[in-house]
């Protein structure tokens, strides 16, 4: 079968290659420490997979409303009031079978060629991709040590161009460890509030993985003004060792 041209875009991806590897010599019986994907060295909580495993006896396997159900929404908008101090309604809400098939969904259905993304780097391997599968131009920016592998408000503006549809932002970045504080990224978004047409991608996944101290913040709460065009992604797999389910 002749395959299409996009896919000629993107390359394999290497954290997954490098975690297949893992798990091949694993089960040789090496001693592997694999350090290739975000995911925790828990199990699954007992009280989740019992929670779920009660759904599936009650008959909750079936199709269901294509954003999500009623009382998934209700616990995601619980959920960002009391941990993030955001305020949604039902509408403003899209679940999806993980974050990356919500990055994908919206970067797919935004961005064709002529399009810039901005990423700072260091970046997740699969922001870029799907940037170039979806025909548009990742531009990288890269951050240095000196910055704490963070983008500074004046390297964010001079990347912008007018083809700039997104910012992705990762805070805590995979795979620095880079934490923007509530300062830092309300100097990104005095830079962002001069360019109206440019929207912010907020990848918070790893929002309860901190250390040393360090507090989350999100960019949408930081500056109000920039709630309408901030789309936030989260989910479950990292915070609840729940990497290998899908959440529908």
């Amino acid at each position: 079968m002749k395959i299409a041209a996009r896919m000629g875009r993107v390359v394999t991806s290497a954290s997954t290659i490098a975690a297949q590897r893992a798990r091949e010599m694993k089960a040789a019986g090496a001693d592997i420490v694999s350090l290739t994907t975000g995911e925790p060295d828990f199990p699954t909580p007992d009280h989740v997979i019992e929670a779920a495993f009660k759904a599936a006896r009650a008959g909750q396997t079936r199709y269901t409303t294509v954003t999500g159900t009623v009382e998934l929404k209700a616990a995601i908008i619980d959920k960002v009031r009391r941990d993030n101090g955001l305020a949604y309604e039902p509408a403003n809400l899209v679940v999806g079978n993980g974050g990356k098939q919500v990055l994908f969904n919206a970067l797919m259905a935004t961005v064709e060629a002529g399009v810039e993304v901005i990423v700072p780097a260091p970046y997740w391997i699969s922001y870029p991709e799907i940037v170039q599968l979806a025909g548009g131009t990742p531009v990288i920016v890269s951050c240095s040590a000196e910055t704490g592998f963070k983008l500074t408000p004046e390297a964010l503006a001079e990347a912008i161009t007018p083809a700039t549809r997104w910012l992705v932002l990762n805070s805590p970045s995979n795979p620095s460890g880079a934490v923007y504080s509530a300062t830092e990224l309300a100097g990104l978004a005095e830079v962002l509030l001069r360019h109206p047409d440019v929207a912010i991608l907020t990848d918070d996944i790893y929002e309860h993985i901190l250390f040393d101290g360090r507090k989350f913040a999100t960019i949408a709460a930081v500056c109000p003004e920039l709630k309408s065009r901030t789309l936030t992604v989260n989910g479950v797999s990292k915070t609840y060792a729940m990497t290998g389910w899908r959440l529908g």
